[in-house]
């Protein structure tokens, strides 16, 4: 536009769009700019909860890191079904963007769970050993918490309308992912791959681990 009209010797002259398609264009770019500073901004707070948990600030990195690359694996997931398979056009674009904020948050409240038994574990047995009884004792907990919030984010699919469909498979998807991989596999080979290095700087174990062991009264 901005050619069309210095062709036509209307140099001084600015051009505006209106309709649905423009609002709905500058609705999609005000969302995707501004998802980009929030999105840094939820990846900070994150990053320095974790380490003031764990009273680290290795683990919180790596952790950090698999429930981004889970929200990756996710929204790569989604696409394959709604694009590849399904043949729609693309993701409603508030799609991705709501399943982000979720799936991170979420991520990191299994990570504190996770990490929090391992931790405990650690004050009594060897550390990799630690891992393997503190993984054991948080799994199934963390797996049935994922299999009931996946479960309830699927409702969002009875809602007629795509957009609902695609949130409801990418928060579905990407909690169970979370769960039964993640933070059941991936966070705890870490765990063990770093060693007592995750603890770095601190040289204990954080207030994180400070969980009721089984058979604990109460």
């Amino acid at each position: 536009m901005s050619v069309l009209l210095r062709e036509a010797g209307l140099a001084r002259v600015r051009a505006s769009f209106a309709g649905d398609t423009a609002l709905v264009a500058e609705t999609i770019q005000r969302t995707v700019s501004d998802f980009v500073r929030i999105g840094a901004v939820i990846l900070v707070v994150d990053l320095i909860l974790l380490g003031l948990l764990l009273r680290a600030l290795v683990a919180p990195l790596y952790l950090l890191a698999t429930s981004v690359l889970a929200l990756v694996a996710s929204g790569g997931l989604t696409v394959l079904v709604f694009q590849v398979f399904l043949g729609q056009p693309d993701l409603t674009y508030y799609v991705p963007i709501a399943g982000a904020v979720l799936l991170v948050s979420l991520g990191s409240d299994y990570n504190i769970f996770v990490v929090g038994r391992i931790w405990e574990e650690a004050r009594t047995l060897p550390f990799r050993e630690a891992v393997a009884m503190g993984t054991r004792k948080a799994t199934r907990a963390v797996t049935l918490a994922g299999i009931t919030l996946a479960a309830s984010f699927g409702m969002l699919a009875i809602v007629p309308l795509t957009p609902f469909r695609q949130l409801a498979f990418l928060l579905g998807a990407g909690v169970l992912i979370d769960s039964f991989l993640v933070r059941s596999i991936l966070a705890p080979a870490l765990i063990a791959l770093f060693g007592r290095a995750s603890t770095w700087p601190s040289r204990s174990f954080g207030r994180a681990a400070s969980l009721p062991r089984e058979g604990a009264a109460g």
